[in-house]
């Protein structure tokens, strides 16, 4: 009989150390929504769909869909991933996200293309680099709070800058081309507590607008969960599709870029 107390006893004992333990191994973490900066290193692999039309001083451009035409690889493209953000008070964020994506291809080309003032005939061996650098920067406020749940409005600024080289040796072509793109975003996004350690987050942004010599329209729609191991160190994966057509009138660059991708990407996580 006293060694089935005893056992007892030792079984509570042993139960509730361990609820302990697992309580103040939680209380160590940052509690979610309270962070002041978050910091996600990594890498994206993306898929591309592009088009382009450059027209030129006298020659009104083709309108050239550079992975079917060029043979520019339209999926399967890595990159270097960065982004981040600061609580700078509990209900205003700033958040950043910055990547790239290059590429380059060379094909027998199928049909005649004008690209500005350039007649590239059909059969010409055609060199192509594509070079796109996209940088997010938002600020959030967030109008609800609770501890399992945060949702914000954003305001925030989508640019883009698209560089295009097209070379060949006979005949000569020499185009290199290029434009930022900067517009401006409204939307939301919701973070999700799962547990202490377990975050996911859905972000939606996007608008049509035209910003001086830039006419064009742009969203984004990304899927992120976030786990954390550690009160500074996690993990987490994402999914992203980005879209945008712009049309642009200036001196050195007249003409359309549509731009499409879906990406997938990993990081490690700090917070602090």
């Amino acid at each position: 009989m006293s060694n089935t107390i005893y056992a007892k006893a030792t079984l509570t004992l042993g139960t509730a150390c361990l609820a302990l333990a697992g309580a103040a191994q939680a209380q160590q973490l940052i509690p979610q929504g309270t962070e002041e900066f978050k910091l996600n290193l990594g890498g994206i692999v993306n898929s591309n769909s592009t088009s382009l039309m450059l027209d030129g001083t006298t020659n009104r451009g083709t309108d050239v869909d550079l992975e079917g035409t060029t043979g520019l690889n339209d999926g399967g493209v890595s990159s270097f991933l960065a982004s981040g953000s600061w609580r700078f008070a509990p209900n205003h964020r700033l958040t950043g996200i910055v990547f790239t994506a290059d590429r380059d291809a060379s094909r027998v080309i199928d049909r005649t293309i004008t690209i500005g003032d350039t007649v590239i005939p059909i059969s010409t061996n055609l060199k192509t680099e594509a070079k796109s650098q996209f940088f997010i920067l938002n600020y959030e406020y967030s109008f609800m709070k609770t501890p399992d749940m945060e949702l914000a409005g954003v305001l925030g600024l989508y640019g883009a800058n698209f560089k295009y080289k097209f070379t060949a040796t006979s005949p000569i072509v020499n185009i290199d081309k290029s434009t930022t793109a900067p517009l401006p975003v409204i939307g939301l996004h919701a973070d999700f507590f799962i547990n202490p350690r377990w975050t996911v987050s859905v972000l939606a942004e996007g608008l049509k607008l035209k910003v001086g010599d830039v006419d064009g329209s742009i969203y984004n729609v990304a899927l992120t969960t976030d786990y954390m191991f550690s009160r500074n160190w996690g993990v987490g994966l994402g999914y992203s599709v980005a879209d945008a057509k712009v049309d642009v009138n200036s001196g050195s660059f007249n003409g359309h870029v549509g731009w499409r991708m879906d990406g997938y990407n990993a990081y490690v996580q700090m917070r602090f």
